[in-house]
């Protein structure tokens, strides 16, 4: 049983309308003892809600979807759970419904921020609310989430272990590691870390244990590829501990022709406008203008010889 009062700020007639729509079909039902408020149009003081509509609506709906959803997804929990929980669900069952229908079932662990971002464009979604959902429809072991991820893997500068500030370089793939790892004695750098993709997402924070160095001051340069994921990878990497785009490599791709080949990749355009803090203005917009347009930097299109110059000639403790 309800009561309805004033409705504030909400206009009157498209109020009542609604709740003469709910009237109609039979959502809700006047109680004629508590008369009616004198407005017009009339509406009645007191309201019954008729859950048995209201579950029978809700309950259609998981029925239909569940005929033309994806067959390794369970909407049966639903059943048993609240409209509201299901119509919360609803948006992220539909995003999680188009990756099963356009991608094979995963074949390799992934982060919790790399699964995350792939099935919801949200690298976070998976720490709040998420999991519950894909308990809920029983395939969190499917996606092989890695929920304890493996140690970094990176080189380091004895040299540099006194120094009062420690610099890191993370980079994404392998061959721009091992270009880098050759010289890494030539650098103000403690560590080149590996990042392998989304993986540094998840193991990032361990750094300052695993070099046991857990009170030094640490900055964190990162460099991928030029693409959205990329991008993504960075902010997520740097919403566990602050991680700074190297600009110093980004800036030498900008000088190079961009490739196409990322038109399906989802941009956050939360993450870009962080990473474009970063850069100058005719810069953010050529990065702006290319990311649109679907085209791509790959690391691989900076040779090892521009890699390691790049790396020893930028004055990195001042960037």
């Amino acid at each position: 049983r309800v009561l309805f009062r004033s409705p504030g700020a909400t206009n009157y007639e498209e109020f009542a309308n609604a709740i003469l729509a709910l009237e109609a079909q039979r959502v809700l039902t006047r109680v004629q003892s508590a008369g009616e408020n004198g407005k017009t149009p009339a509406l009645a003081n007191k309201y019954n809600i008729s859950k048995n509509i209201l579950n029978s609506s809700h309950r259609a709906e998981i029925k239909q979807l569940q005929l033309t959803i994806h067959p390794l997804l369970n909407l049966e929990p639903y059943y048993k759970l609240s409209a509201k929980e299901w119509h919360n669900d609803y948006p992220y069952i539909k995003k999680i419904d188009h990756y099963f229908k356009n991608n094979s079932i995963p074949q390799q662990p992934a982060s919790l921020p790399q699964r995350s971002y792939e099935l919801v464009a949200d690298e976070k979604w998976l720490e709040g609310s998420g999991l519950r959902l894909l308990e809920r429809l029983d395939i969190v072991e499917l996606l092989k989430i890695e929920k304890n991820p493996e140690p970094l893997m990176f080189a380091v500068s004895p040299t540099q272990f006194t120094a009062q500030c420690h610099l890191h370089l993370v980079v994404e793939n392998k061959t721009t590691y091992y270009a880098l790892s050759d010289i890494l004695l030539t650098t103000p750098f403690t560590s080149l870390i590996y990042g392998g993709g989304w993986k540094i997402a998840a193991n990032i924070d361990s750094l300052p244990k695993q070099l046991n160095l857990p009170h030094s001051e640490h900055r964190i340069f990162y460099f991928g590829d030029l693409d959205p994921e990329g991008i993504s990878i960075w902010w997520a990497t740097n919403k566990k501990i602050k991680v700074q785009p190297a600009v110093a490599f980004y800036r030498v791709l900008l000088t190079k022709r961009a490739e196409y080949g990322k038109e399906t990749q989802r941009l956050n355009q939360q993450a870009l406008a962080h990473f474009l803090a970063y850069f100058q203005k005719p810069e953010k917009q050529q990065l702006q203008n290319l990311l649109t347009e679907g085209r791509y930097y790959p690391q691989e299109a900076l040779s090892a010889d521009e890699l390691q110059t790049i790396w020893r000639d930028t004055p990195w403790k001042t960037t």
